[in-house]
């Protein structure tokens, strides 16, 4: 038997590109399609559906087509709308990005014997070239390990073994010693427990608290009483008081100074070393090492901020919101997990949102530039690399290569991701081997 709707008039749909990221699509559904697409959601429905009276099936056409025409009519032209864009998106080799959102249309005062009309519009992936990426200008930080940085790891290490002795009643606190004190902070009037305690032994001038609150101390004695005010960072880690000023009243009960042992060759072998000058090599190999990673980071930051400036594109709200939406995601299971509450996340999110947005903005970006630089360069991911890097994997997970070399060789989609991951890394490696470093 012929099926009838082959007969009907084929949706009309024109295209037309407004931007690098928008399109437009013009749609006209002749009157007839719509009529028929209408008998036939309204006679598969009456197969269904039960009313008071009428059993499943049985419930007349005219009593359907009254009370399920909102519903039917707003079903049915979805799935217009699903069909003609997808449609023409195809005959017009569009890069759709999201789906489309309809601008103008007729469905609320469509009726028999009307074409039903709408105007779409749809963001799109963009067709982005890449300008430049060799020799983009990086400014480099000539830091350099000094003997006061390999001293402050040895004293750290050598901290359990120190003397704690009590200083003059009249002595004034500056960096390095240790005060007893007790602390209350307060916002707006109202005392903070998690910010407050008694007899708490603070080492002024380190990294352990607020360089404000510690600066504050300088300069009190045993018995001093006194309010200092520190305003803390939008991004510190308790969210609670994060960009917020807090008071502390504070009270110094002691004042105290560690005396630490010499470093001789035998307290020097405690620590795995050959000698002293053994021990102090090996921690500036260390921090060398560290500095070196550091650095590392830095040049493909510095480079990824030249790069995105020398390939300036457009992108669809759609993507960087996607991107967004999964970064929030990220972050609001990474709070969860550290027990902050719901308030407190939102106010953090509040505050942080527009930096949220960029960064998403930013990857979205990257993530159609590169593709580019690794075509341009003809990069691939050899077998040499994922070798070294299921090695990486074994390394940090402490899995055995061999199942972790199964696991991915057992799914395609996997491994491609791992070799898409290699790609943009080599990308990554080799903007920065090509930079112009100052």
């Amino acid at each position: 038997m012929t099926n009838s709707m082959n007969f009907l008039p084929v949706p009309e749909v024109k295209y037309q590109k407004k931007s690098a990221i928008l399109g437009e699509f013009q749609v006209s559904v002749h009157s007839s399609l719509m009529s028929a697409r209408l008998n036939e959601a309204y006679t598969s429905l009456q197969k269904r559906v039960a009313l008071p009276g009428f059993r499943a099936g049985k419930v007349p056409m005219e009593l359907v087509r009254k009370k399920y025409k909102e519903d039917v009519l707003q079903d049915v032209f979805q799935k217009l709308v699903n069909e003609t864009y997808r449609k023409g998106a195809s005959e017009h080799k569009v890069p759709v990005a999201a789906d489309p959102y309809i601008t103008k249309t007729n469905f609320n005062e469509w009726q028999d014997g009307k074409n039903l009309e709408y105007t779409a519009e749809v963001d799109l992936i963009p067709e982005v070239t890449v300008k430049k990426y060799k020799g983009l200008p990086v400014n480099k930080k000539d830091s350099k390990i000094k003997d006061e940085d390999v001293e402050i790891v040895l004293k750290n290490l050598l901290d359990p073994k120190a003397e704690l002795v009590n200083l003059d009643a009249g002595t004034k606190i500056k960096k390095g010693h240790l005060a007893v004190i007790d602390f209350e902070g307060k916002l707006n009037g109202t005392v903070l427990p998690d910010a407050s305690a008694k007899n708490f032994f603070l080492e002024v001038g380190t990294n352990n608290s607020l360089e404000e609150f510690q600066n504050g101390l300088e300069g009190m004695k045993a018995g001093d009483q006194k309010m200092i005010e520190v305003k803390y960072p939008e991004d510190y880690k308790n969210l609670e008081v994060a960009g917020k000023a807090i008071q502390y009243d504070v009270t110094v009960h002691e004042v105290k100074q560690k005396n630490y042992p010499e470093l001789t060759d035998e307290l020097a072998k405690e620590f795995q070393a050959d000698n002293a000058t053994d021990l102090k090599a090996r921690i500036r190999k260390s921090l060398e090492e560290e500095l070196a990673v550091e650095q590392k980071q830095q040049v493909q930051e510095e480079v990824l901020l030249a790069f995105l400036e020398s390939n300036p594109c457009e992108v669809p709200p759609s993507l960087v919101s996607r991107q967004l939406q999964h970064i929030l995601g990220e972050v609001a299971q990474l709070l969860k997990r550290q027990r902050f509450s719901e308030s407190v996340m939102q106010e953090y999110f509040g505050k942080h949102i527009k930096d949220f947005n960029a960064r998403a903005e930013r990857e979205v970006k990257l993530a159609l530039l590169l593709p580019k630089v690794i075509e341009e360069a003809k990069i691939t991911a050899e077998e040499g690399d994922f070798k070294a890097q299921f090695e990486e994997i074994s390394k940090s997970s402490g899995q055995d290569i061999a199942a972790i070399e199964k696991f991915y060789s057992e799914n395609k989609a996997r491994r491609d991701e791992v070799g898409k991951e290699i790609e943009r890394r080599k990308a990554l490696q080799l903007m920065v081997d090509n930079a112009k470093v100052k």
